[in-house]
């Protein structure tokens, strides 16, 4: 049975205190529901513990960094997270005034998303236990191991997906959000992180979990599942990236094909605007072209919006195509670390006989050493999940784009006919020439021949014979 446990890290600025809460407390993102959530029937219900830091007694800086203390809450109140992360921001930026230090630091939050193998979950839940326990142990643990001051924890069961035979499943994990200082040692705790920092964050999860009694483990599987299970993670990651790499070209081809269709809008809209100069306002060809004149401003301003989602849609693809791309990097590089780690460390603890066979200098301490190693060097789980949730995600995008096509392809027509419509008109307008200049030259033979007034009698008696006709 799975019973992974992984973290992943990110940082912000304070200014990304609201879009934080945001995400992880309204489940929104700038207003709108998160589109990748499951329905209300199909989440497991969500848990969200706010810090609230305050002093035992007010007095001196010093006396307030030791005094502080943290207080758990189900608040789901942004003011009460403002106010806890205000009070750290405060303290720290009062032990940086004390020692005449300057604030060059741009990072003010660590978050951490802290995932659990929906398999091992499921079965602690149908059972009654609260797996929410061990990640409020691991956040006591932050605090003990590296200092950190946790000032919200999201847990997240609305998450997951249908696989293609209707399964459903669920991604259960947490979002820790941690105030970026360490007040003792005095820094920004991120930035100096190293390699092995970071692996101990793994560690410390599973001992975060193991501690109240849930078993998961931290990224071992690849060694329990041999090297197969690391070339299909490597095999996810590549295929991901290219999936990503193919939307993004079909968004690109998609932004250029509404891009030429409200250029020729606007070039309908000016040719039909010139057409109207020709008639009187009061003409019902003018009220005609002016409603077409209308309805294509509405078509153009549409299709630049369009335009202008699908082409913010492609930076965040090509800076998501980058990440990518730098974690398959990362990845090799890390790859051929732990290859020439091993290579030194079997080197190093066991000795070449004489026949030129390898003897292991001392097998308990070895074996003892070579388990601690496996927890240290030992990569994350990428889940098939996140491949099953991309592709779900493009699906989405891939039906909206063919919506998008048939819409095109019926503005499209309306736009042949304006064309024919533009034909009729401009033939009539070369008709409406040709008579009037035929009557111009009709008035300058009468007055040659000094037949005005006969041609006016003649046009009076025909509007009264018009006039008896009618009646």
């Amino acid at each position: 049975m799975s019973n992974f446990v992984q973290v992943n890290v990110i940082s912000h600025s304070k200014n990304n205190l609201g879009y934080c809460f945001e995400h992880n407390v309204e489940r929104q993102k700038d207003g709108e529901d998160l589109e990748h959530l499951l329905s209300e029937n199909d989440s497991l219900g969500n848990e969200t513990i706010t810090f609230a830091y305050s002093v035992v007694s007010s007095g001196t800086y010093e006396e307030n960094l030791r005094n502080y203390y943290s207080k758990q809450s189900k608040s789901n109140n942004y003011k009460d997270l403002k106010d806890s992360f205000d009070f750290l921001e405060n303290l720290r930026l009062e032990q940086l005034q004390n020692e005449n230090r300057k604030d060059y630091q741009s990072k003010h939050l660590i978050e951490f998303e802290v995932g659990i193998s929906e398999e091992k979950a499921k079965e602690y839940l149908n059972s009654g236990i609260d797996i929410n326990e061990g990640f409020k142990q691991y956040a006591n643990d932050l605090k003990a191991k590296f200092g950190m001051n946790t000032l919200q924890i999201s847990i997240h069961r609305d998450e997951g997906y249908y696989d293609k035979d209707n399964i459903l499943h669920h991604n259960i994990h947490a979002h820790f959000l941690v105030h970026n200082y360490n007040f003792e040692q005095k820094k920004a705790i991120l930035s100096n992180f190293r390699k092995r920092d970071y692996r101990q964050l793994q560690t410390l999860a599973q001992k975060s979990f193991n501690q109240v009694g849930l078993d998961f483990k931290r990224g071992l599987s690849k060694f329990q599942t041999k090297l197969n299970h690391q070339k299909r993670n490597d095999f996810i990651l590549h295929k991901q990236n290219q999936e990503l790499k193919i939307l993004q070209k079909d968004l690109l081809q998609k932004n250029q094909e509404i891009k030429d269709l409200y250029t020729l809008l606007n070039s309908q809209k000016n040719q039909l605007k010139e057409l109207r100069l020709q008639f009187k306002k009061d003409s019902n060809i003018y009220k005609m072209l002016s409603l077409n004149i209308k309805n294509l401003s509405f078509e153009e301003q549409t299709k630049r919006e369009e335009f202008r989602q699908l082409d913010t849609k492609i930076k965040e693809l090509k800076n998501q195509v980058q990440r990518e791309e730098q974690i398959i990097q990362e990845d090799l590089e890390y790859a051929n670390e732990i290859k020439s780690y091993f290579k030194t460390y079997l080197k190093e603890n066991t000795t070449k006989s004489k026949d030129n066979k390898y003897y292991i200098n001392n097998i308990n301490e070895f074996y003892k050493s070579l388990v601690d190693n496996f927890y240290n060097v030992s990569n994350l789980d990428l889940k098939l999940e996140k491949l099953e949730k991309l592709k779900n995600e493009n699906s989405i995008l891939k039906s909206h784009l063919e919506k998008s096509k048939l819409d095109n392809q019926s503005l499209n027509e309306h736009l042949k006919k304006l064309d024919l419509l533009n034909i009729k008109i401009k033939d009539l307008i070369d008709k409406k020439d040709l008579l009037e200049e035929e009557n111009y030259n009709l008035n300058i033979y009468l007055k040659d021949k000094n037949l005005e007034e006969d041609y006016r009698n003649f046009t009076r008696n025909l509007n009264s014979h018009n006039i008896e006709f009618e009646r």
